[in-house]
C-alpha cells in the first residue's frame, strides 16, 4: 500500500524553463570563479566534473575542498525566486487532490525549498521537506539519501512513489523498491545555453528509461499517474 509520495523540487514542481536553475547554476559557477580564480570556462569545467562525479558541485566541493558547506548554499540560492517562478493554482488543486502524504526530497537546501513552495503557494501540501543538509550531504542519485528519507518516515520502499525530472535519481529509488514517475517536458529539450549555467540540463532524459515505471510530460499529469501507479504490481529494477 503507497503512503507516501517523494516529490523531487526544482524543475519538477515548476518548469525547468523558467529559468530559475540556470540562474542558481550562475551562481555556482561564479562561486567557483570567486573563490579559486577561475576564468568561466575553467569554473564551468569544474562545476560540470563535480556535477557527474559526485552528484551535486556542492558534493564535490566538501569532498575535494573542505567548504562549509553552509556558505556555499547561502551563496547559490542568493536569487529572488519570484523573478522565475509564480503562484500556481492549478499545481496547487492536483496536489491536493493526490489521497496521500506528500513530502520534498531535494539536493537543495531547506530555506531553498521554503522559498519555492511559498511562491508557487503550495508550502501546506507538503508535510515535510528532507533537504541535502538532512541527507548529511549525500545527496541523490546515492542510495543513502533515499535510505536516510524512508527511515525517517518509517516506511518501506515499496510503500513510496518518487517524483523525478532527473532519470539518474532513479535507479537506487527502484533498488529500494520505490516506483518511480519521470517527468520529461518536451519543452526541455533545445533550451538553448541552458547546459552552460546548469549542468543537470543536459543529464536530462530524452527517452522514457527502463527505472522509470511511468513517464509525464507535464507535473499537472501526477495525481492521475500517481494512482494509476498505486494501483499497479510493483515491479523492481534488477
Amino acid at each position: 500500500m503507497i503512503r507516501y509520495i517523494l516529490f523531487d523540487l526544482d524543475e519538477t514542481l515548476y518548469p525547468a524553463t523558467s529559468g530559475l536553475m540556470p540562474a542558481i547554476g550562475e551562481r555556482m559557477r561564479i562561486y567557483l570563479q570567486e573563490r579559486y580564480h577561475l576564468d568561466a570556462e575553467h569554473a564551468h569545467a569544474l562545476q560540470k566534473r563535480y556535477f557527474n562525479q559526485y552528484g551535486t558541485t556542492l558534493r564535490g566541493l566538501m569532498l575535494e575542498q573542505k567548504i562549509d558547506p553552509q556558505d556555499y548554499l547561502g551563496f547559490v540560492h542568493d536569487v529572488d525566486v519570484a523573478q522565475f517562478i509564480h503562484p500556481d493554482a492549478r499545481l496547487r488543486e492536483v496536489l491536493g487532490s493526490i489521497p496521500f502524504e506528500k513530502v520534498i526530497v531535494t539536493n537543495a537546501d531547506a530555506p531553498h525549498a521554503e522559498r519555492v513552495l511559498a511562491r508557487l503557494s503550495v508550502a501546506d501540501e507538503f508535510e515535510q521537506i528532507f533537504d541535502i543538509v538532512f541527507m548529511q550531504f549525500e545527496c541523490k542519485p546515492a542510495r543513502g539519501a533515499y535510505e536516510r528519507v524512508l527511515e525517517k518516515l518509517g516506511v518501506r520502499g515499496d510503500e513510496c512513489i518518487l517524483v523525478e525530472d532527473m532519470a539518474r535519481n532513479l535507479p537506487a529509488a527502484r533498488e529500494l523498491g520505490i516506483r518511480t514517475i519521470l517527468l520529461m517536458d518536451p519543452r526541455t529539450a533545445d533550451q538553448t545555453g541552458a547546459w552552460f549555467l546548469d549542468p543537470a540540463a543536459e543529464a536530462r532524459s530524452r527517452e522514457c528509461p527502463s527505472d522509470a515505471n511511468m513517464c509525464i510530460k507535464e507535473i499537472y499529469e501526477v495525481a492521475d499517474t500517481i494512482q494509476k501507479l498505486a494501483n499497479a504490481p510493483v515491479r523492481t529494477s534488477k
